[in-house]
């Protein structure tokens, strides 16, 4: 059965987003898992789509990653489609679009991934999945740490 699983997380340690990407990128195509990544200000929040064995075993191996801490599931369900089915793994460009389209679910609040709504995150990621500020497979584009 194909699932979806978004989660937050505080981004510890030496958290580079290029070496992150580079490990996902790899696995997710491996095991046949899609999504996307957003990294703002130290957290994490991520959509994750496949097979709910895929899914249980990445969430695993994230949980006892050493470069996230506090994990939290916003969400985790059976789907009917992908909403991420072309990439194995993109990142979000942080910018005033998808700045906007965030403060849209959370009006009037600071942005704070890690505060996101479990009932508006997986369309958060719809609204922000019909925006071109997607890259996907560049991770040698993608500097520092997040």
């Amino acid at each position: 059965m194909l699932n979806r699983l978004i989660y937050t997380s505080r981004a510890s340690g030496d958290s580079s987003l290029q070496e992150i990407l580079a490990v996902s990128i790899a696995w997710n195509r491996a095991h046949d898992l899609t999504g996307g990544l957003v990294c703002v200000e130290g957290i994490y929040l991520q959509y994750l789509e496949g097979q709910e064995e895929e899914i249980d075993r990445v969430f695993a191996m994230i949980s006892r990653d050493r470069r996230h801490s506090g994990l939290k599931i916003l969400e985790r369900r059976v789907v009917q489609r992908r909403m991420f089915a072309d990439w194995s793994m993109a990142t979000l460009d942080w910018n005033d679009e998808t700045r906007a389209i965030f403060q849209s679910f959370s009006p009037g609040q600071r942005i704070d991934l890690y505060g996101t709504d479990p009932t508006t995150a997986a369309p958060l990621f719809r609204a922000w999945v019909a925006t071109p500020h997607w890259k996907t497979g560049a991770v040698t584009a993608l500097s520092g740490t997040c």
